[in-house]
């Protein structure tokens, strides 16, 4: 195994020797063994000292690995043996001149095989002449430089091939390298590097230099010139490519080989004739390197020092190089938009997630190595769904490289901005430590994103909402800093939007607590936590009770009673809305067509709606009333509630629904009127059945103050639109009274009743049902 091993790991030239000596011993140990045995002790002298001799030369080279010295030292052996042989044992031993002439080519250099051969040949020829006869001893001397001679052309061929597939394998061993630093990912300038050292290495005298095309296409950059003279460089250093001068930019223009023998004549290298002279460089080859596609990625140029022009062998040479730089560069541009696309946004070309994780960790270590503040903002765009929504995806794009270039232009060079999905925005104002700065820049950037997007040639408004975050006082990792970013946004949008919110201590146990009530809330869907509660409508005029407001209520196993305002809007955001109003509709139906059979025939049972109910067409809204139709069920049976909140995130879909289910029978009301800035382009615009007047206008209505005076502007606008108004809030006699006369036809509130458990109001409805029997007997 041992010995194995060290076979494979030898040279060529070793194995050979090896063997050769193995193969003299081999054969010449029987003579050896005959000659003991015959008693003849001049031959076993002989044959003793060249097996000795031989495996002397053997164990040296297994051992030492030293070939040249051994196989000097074995043709010598061989030499001087068979000499000595000749004179003391038996001419007939010059017969073995043959293979050691032969075999002296190979372990000798040439000139000195030479000398030793025709030494050999003619000691021999002197102590065998008296041995042989005067036609024989010729003959074989004659035999013997032939041989020598046919031994000499064969070595020379050889030493000439080997030569050429040592050139061969040079440069195959010069690609492999190559190849190898692309593979494995080196810098492109030391991938050039090797190929300017390459090139160099088989061109003697030469001097390489490897210029790239930059992005523009117009401009040679150089890229990689180790031998070139400094000056040199500095003047060659960026090229414009239609300014024609030198050999290269005629090479990227024709995109061909340009061979220029003599440059101080040339007319395109006047403006550097003296610079050349003075570097001495007398001739230039320029090969443009081309990519798979055509196109032009830059020029290799070699100079030398002479006038010259390429062989055939050494064009081939260079198209190998060329074709090796061509693999670099490409692989290098692929890494790069490789790695472009894995840390940039391709809509806005801001660093994304991956990248910005990068920007803040050095972010974090450099503010606290400084001792400043760093400060996060969590930038999100108010209303875009309503672009994408009305405009088109198109246009959204638009919004969204528009903002991306707006805040760039906003913040500081040292600022960083990322996109992190959708319309969200991070930004780290870097090395800040005044928080006016932050304000001025805060409401810089709310000024600037408050301009109107152009589209279409119409103006598209979309304001933005900014939470703030402050490393190290509100956190001290990447992470708790976007959290409590978010927060902040979160908290500025809820307050109005168009506005900034820096984190508070308070925003993170609210967050806590809205986790809380996520876990909880999913569990409460899964496990039926809820109960319906109606809230009577009572006809101002009549006292009767035709109408209901449907309203769900929690009830919690540990925490009691919780209020829809704290769970309804995360059940929104998290899409459990959908779930809860499926189930609010089952429980209404069946309990509206209970009361509707055994109490009040026209009784009517209205259900608030989320926003997220009308997307996908409102595919929810209609199966509601498809579901009625099917049970046999009245639509009249069921009002939808909606608020102006639902027509700004879901205009077109909210209104072809509701559009759709009104022709069922199902009526529409408008909920809280009054409290959002454009309630009355709703009115103008689409059709509703009932106006509910928001509680904060009812509950502070006085005889001739400004409450009542919108109240009845309110209530006779719809009339005049014909929409039943209905009053929130009502708690007073005089709230009441001041409704009749203004001409409201419902109302709703405490003065009338409660919100009421299903029995509760069931049994309303009864007692409504004796009294108007007692009234009609």
């Amino acid at each position: 195994m041992t010995m194995t091993i060290k076979m494979v790991n030898r040279t060529i030239e070793e194995k050979i020797l090896l063997a050769v000596t193995a193969a003299a011993i081999l054969i010449l140990s029987p003579f050896l063994i005959i000659s003991v045995f015959e008693h003849n002790h001049l031959r076993t002298l002989i044959d003793l000292v060249a097996v000795g001799g031989i495996s002397v030369i053997f164990i040296g080279v297994w051992f030492t690995s030293r070939v040249k010295l051994f196989s000097g030292l074995f043709a010598i052996i061989a030499h001087v043996n068979i000499l000595f042989g000749i004179y003391i044992v038996d001419s007939d031993l010059i017969f073995w001149l043959f293979p050691i002439i032969i075999a002296s080519f190979y372990l000798l250099p040439t000139f000195i095989a030479c000398l030793l051969n025709a030494l050999l040949i003619s000691i021999a020829g002197v102590l065998t002449y008296q041995q042989f006869d005067e036609f024989s001893l010729p003959l074989i001397l004659a035999s013997l430089i032939v041989t020598g001679i046919f031994s000499l052309i064969f070595s020379i061929f050889m030493q000439r091939k080997n030569r050429q597939l040592s050139e061969k394998d040079k440069i195959s061993q010069l690609r492999n390298n190559i190849l190898e630093l692309i593979a494995s990912a080196s810098k492109l300038s030391k991938v050039l590097s090797a190929v300017v050292e390459g090139i160099e290495n088989e061109l003697p005298r030469a001097m390489c230099s490897i210029s790239l095309l930059d992005d523009t296409g117009k401009q040679l950059r150089l890229a990689a010139a180790p031998s070139l003279p400094g000056f040199y460089i500095e003047a060659i250093d960026l090229v414009n490519i239609d300014d024609g001068t030198g050999t290269c930019t005629q090479s990227v223009t024709l995109s061909r080989r340009i061979i220029v023998t003599d440059i101080a004549r040339h007319p395109n290298w006047l403006p550097l004739a003296h610079l050349a002279k003075q570097a001495k460089l007398v001739s230039c080859w320029s090969e443009p390197i081309i990519s798979h596609h055509g196109n032009v990625l830059g020029t290799i140029a070699i100079y030398f020092d002479r006038p010259t022009k390429p062989t055939d062998n050494e064009i081939n040479l260079i198209e190998q190089f060329v074709n090796l730089t061509r693999i670099a560069i490409e692989r290098d541009k692929a890494d790069n938009i490789i790695w472009h696309q894995a840390n940039f946004d391709n809509l806005t070309n801001l660093p994304n997630r991956h990248l910005l994780h990068e920007h803040l960790t050095n972010a974090v270590v450099n503010a606290e190595r400084d001792n400043k503040q760093l400060v996060i903002a969590m930038l999100d765009l108010d209303n875009f769904k309503d672009v994408n929504d009305s405009l088109g995806h198109g246009a959204g794009d638009y919004v969204l490289i528009e903002c991306a270039n707006r805040i760039k232009s906003t913040i500081r060079r040292n600022d960083i901005v990322a996109r992190l999905g959708g319309d969200e925005f991070i930004i780290a104002f870097v090395g800040t430590s005044v928080p006016e700065d932050i304000n001025k820049i805060g409401e810089k950037l709310l000024s600037t994103l408050a301009q109107p997007y152009i589209i279409d040639h119409k103006n598209v408004y979309c304001t933005a909402s900014i939470g703030l975050a402050f490393y190290p006082n509100d956190a001290l990792t990447i992470e708790e800093l976007l959290r409590n970013a978010d927060q902040a946004m979160y908290r500025a949008k809820s307050r109005g939007r168009n506005s900034i919110h820096y984190f508070t201590e308070n925003m993170s146990t609210d967050f806590l607590k809205r986790m809380e009530i996520m876990r909880d809330l999913r569990i409460a869907v899964e496990q039926k936590q809820f109960y319906m509660v109606y809230q009577p409508i009572v006809n101002l005029t009549t006292s009767r009770i035709t109408k209901a407001e449907a309203l769900i209520r929690w009830q919690h196993p540990q925490k009691g009673l919780i209020s829809p305002l704290e769970f309804i809007q995360i059940a929104e955001e998290i899409g459990l809305i959908v779930e809860l109003s499926e189930w609010i509709f089952n429980e209404v139906t069946q309990q509206v067509d209970i009361w509707r059979k055994q109490y009040c025939p026209d009784l009517t049972i209205s259900i608030n709606t989320s926003p997220v109910q009308y997307k996908n067409n409102g595919a929810q809204i209609n199966a509601w009333a498809d579901s009625l139709i099917l049970r046999d069920i009245p639509c009249e049976a069921i009002s939808l509630e909606i608020t102006e909140h639902l027509l700004m995130e879901n205009q077109l879909e909210a209104v072809e629904a509701l559009d759709k289910v009104r022709l069922h029978g199902m009526s529409v009301a408008i909920d809280d009127f009054g409290t959002g800035y454009s309630s009355f382009a709703y009115l103008k615009d689409f059709d509703f059945d009932y106006l509910k007047i928001d509680q904060r206008f009812v509950q502070n209505m006085s005889a001739d103050n400004k409450d009542t005076a919108l109240c009845e502007a309110i209530i006779a606008m719809a009339t005049k639109l014909k929409m039943s108004v209905i009053a929130e809030g009502i708690e007073t006699e005089q709230q009441k009274q001041l409704l009749i006369q203004a001409g409201c036809t419902f109302g709703q509130g405490y003065l009338f009743a409660k919100p009421l458990s299903a029995a509760n109001f069931e049994a309303l409805l009864i007692e409504q049902t004796r009294n108007d029997s007692i009234i009609v007997g």
